[in-house]
C-alpha cells in the first residue's frame, strides 16, 4: 500500500515534519510493509518555508532584524537568485510564537521586523517579494513593514508615529517621499487563505485580535484604527482595501500592502500544493493521511486540508484525517472519500499534557492507523 502523509503542523506542539515522521514511526510498527512518503505542508503560517524550500530550489538567507516588540533577533527567508524572488514567512520575524504568553498583545506589536527582511531582499535585487502572512502577532495593517521601507505615518501635529496597532487610529497622513519601494521594479504578492475583510465584524481585529492578546476594548480600538487607516488611504488616492477578500489577513497586512504598494493577494494552499506537485503524487497513492492541530468548521472553508482532500478524491485516493482537537464533526464532508477521522488523544488529559506528549501520541496513533489500514482498507 502506498501511503502519503501530508500534514500541516500541530500548533505549539510539532512541526509538519515532526508530525509526519512520528506517524510514520507508529504505522511501521503495525504495518511494516507499507510504502510511506512524508511530505510536510503549510498554509502560509509557521513552517511554510520548509514545505517549499526543496521544490523552489531556493537559498536560505539569514538576517538581523526585530521581533514584534522591536528586540533584535536573527530570522531567515528564502531567495531564488535566478528569479530574483524572495519568499518571506511573516511569522519568522513578526510571529506569535516569538513572544512569551504575557507579551502577546497586538496593540503594541509591529510588523517592522518583516519589513527589515524585505529591505534586505530588495538590496539583494529582489524583483518580486512573496509574503506568507499566517501566524502573526500583529494587527498593524503593515505599518511596520512600510515604516521599514521608508514610509512615515504622521499624526495631526505632523509627528511620526511608532508603527503599532495602537497607533492606527492616530494616523492623519502618510508620507511616501522616502520610500525605497518602487512598484515598477518590484512586486508584492501575499499568500494567504484567510478571506476576512480589512475591518468590521468579520475583519482582522474582531476575528483574530483576541487570540493575539487583545481585550474587548482593545479590539474595538484596533478596528477603529483599521477604519481610520483605510480612510487615510482613500484620502490620499490609494485603493481601498475595505472590500478586498483576504485584506484582513496577517492583522491587516494584506490590505495595507494592497493599498500602499499594489500587492496581489492569492491562495497559499493552492500555491503550496502546486509547488509540491501533489496532484501528480496522488495519482500513485492509495491512502492520504492528513491533518492539523485542530479540525473544525474553519478547516472546510477553503483551507489547505480541504483542498488537499478534494485533490485526493479527484484522484480516487482514500483519505484519513487525524488531529489533536476534533470539533464540528457534523460538517466533515461525506462525499470526499474520507474513510477515517479521529483525534490522537485517546484519554482525558490537560492541554498542557497533550502539547507536551504530542510526538508520543502521534506514534501511538500511527500504530492504530497502521493496524486499521492493513486490515480494513483495500
Amino acid at each position: 500500500m502506498n501511503i502519503l502523509i501530508a500534514s500541516d503542523k500541530f500548533k505549539d506542539a510539532c512541526s509538519a515534519e515532526q508530525v509526519g515522521q512520528s506517524l510514520q514511526t507508529g504505522i511501521k510498527k503495525t504495518f511494516p510493509e507499507a510504502n510511506i512518503t512524508v511530505l510536510p505542508l503549510a498554509d502560509g503560517g509557521e513552517g511554510t518555508l520548509e514545505a517549499l524550500a526543496t521544490s523552489l530550489n531556493a537559498t536560505w538567507i539569514e538576517t538581523e532584524t526585530k521581533d514584534p516588540l522591536f528586540r533584535k533577533i536573527n530570522a531567515t527567508y528564502l531567495y531564488q537568485e535566478a528569479e530574483s524572488r524572495a519568499i518571506i514567512e511573516m511569522s519568522r520575524a513578526s510571529g506569535f510564537e516569538l513572544l512569551e504568553a504575557h507579551e502577546r498583545n497586538c496593540m503594541f506589536t509591529s510588523s517592522l521586523g518583516t519589513g527589515l527582511q524585505i529591505v534586505d531582499a530588495i538590496k539583494k535585487g529582489a524583483k518580486e517579494v512573496v509574503l506568507t502572512v499566517g501566524g502573526t502577532a500583529t494587527n498593524d495593517a503593515a505599518l511596520g513593514i512600510a515604516f521599514a521601507l521608508g514610509v512615515q505615518f504622521l499624526d495631526m501635529d505632523g509627528k511620526s508615529l511608532c508603527p503599532t496597532g495602537e497607533n492606527l487610529v492616530k494616523v492623519y497622513s502618510i508620507d511616501f517621499s522616502n520610500s525605497i519601494f518602487n512598484k515598477s521594479t518590484c512586486k508584492f504578492k501575499i499568500a494567504t487563505d484567510v478571506e476576512n475583510p480589512f475591518y468590521g465584524p468579520k475583519g482582522a481585529a474582531f476575528v483574530f485580535a483576541a487570540q493575539k492578546g487583545a481585550g474587548d476594548k482593545e479590539i474595538e480600538h484596533l478596528d477603529a484604527g483599521l477604519k481610520n487607516i483605510c480612510s487615510i488611504f482613500e484620502k490620499q488616492g490609494l485603493p481601498s482595501p475595505a472590500l478586498v477578500k483576504g485584506s484582513g489577513a496577517g492583522g491587516g497586512v494584506s490590505g495595507g500592502l494592497y493599498a500602499m504598494f499594489g500587492a496581489e493577494i492569492f491562495s497559499a494552499a493552492d500555491w503550496v500544493l502546486e509547488l509540491n506537485s501533489i496532484d501528480k503524487i496522488l495519482k500513485n497513492t492509495d491512502v492520504l493521511i492528513t491533518g492539523e492541530g485542530k479540525v473544525d468548521s474553519q478547516t472546510w472553508d477553503g483551507k489547505l486540508i480541504a483542498r488537499l482532500l478534494h485533490l485526493a478524491h479527484k484522484n480516487q485516493t482514500k483519505s484519513v484525517i487525524m488531529c489533536g482537537t476534533l470539533a464540528d464533526i457534523e460538517q466533515i464532508p461525506t462525499d470526499m472519500g474520507i474513510v477515517h477521522v479521529s483525534s490522537i488523544i485517546h484519554k482525558p488529559m490537560s492541554l498542557a499534557q497533550a502539547l507536551a506528549d504530542t510526538k508520543k501520541l502521534l506514534i501511538e496513533h500511527g500504530m492504530l492507523l497502521g493496524h486499521y489500514l492493513k486490515n480494513n482498507v483495500k
